[in-house]
């Protein structure tokens, strides 16, 4: 297709709708966070996501959506038997189920969440969020593919 004087027309970048959402979706005191239900990069395509690095890993892809005042805000999304291991967090965090079912295994006290006697396993859906104290050891891992939002709560900035 071209124009009368023989140059390609002129067509103006329509950026995929969650770009644009991303660009204008904040104010004096609020920002709107999209994205939170994406799946594992590759897995399905998605505007702004690049390939995982880690693919030959059974690990989750990580992805921070927003640093807010008091939580940052994180995408997991696992594939069928992604784990991510014993860890803890330095701040209060909430975990909120989006797509598919994550199991969370919480260690009771100084225990590691391994430990199967002294850990608690709660198995998290789309609708529910669980929260685990600051320091408190836990662990995550999907039989199928899975996204959850992590929010760490780490106070006023």
């Amino acid at each position: 297709m071209s124009s009368d004087n023989g140059t390609r027309p002129s067509i103006p970048h329509q950026p995929a709708p969650t770009d644009a959402l991303r660009r204008t979706s904040s104010g004096d005191g609020w920002m709107l966070v999209d994205g939170l239900q994406d799946a594992y990069p590759g897995t399905v395509p998605l505007a702004g996501d690049a390939p995982h690095h880690r693919t030959e890993r059974a690990i989750p892809s990580a992805k921070r959506l927003a640093r807010l005042d008091g939580a940052t805000v994180v995408r997991l999304s696992f594939r069928a038997g992604d784990v991510m291991a014993d860890h803890s967090a330095a701040a209060p965090i909430l975990i909120m189920g989006q797509v598919g079912e994550v199991e969370v295994t919480v260690a009771d006290g100084g225990n590691t969440a391994s430990d199967g006697d002294s850990a608690t396993t709660v198995r998290l859906s789309p609708g529910q969020a669980l929260s685990i104290a600051a320091d408190r050891v836990h662990s995550l891992s999907a039989s199928g593919p899975a996204t959850v939002t992590l929010l760490v709560l780490n106070g006023k900035d």
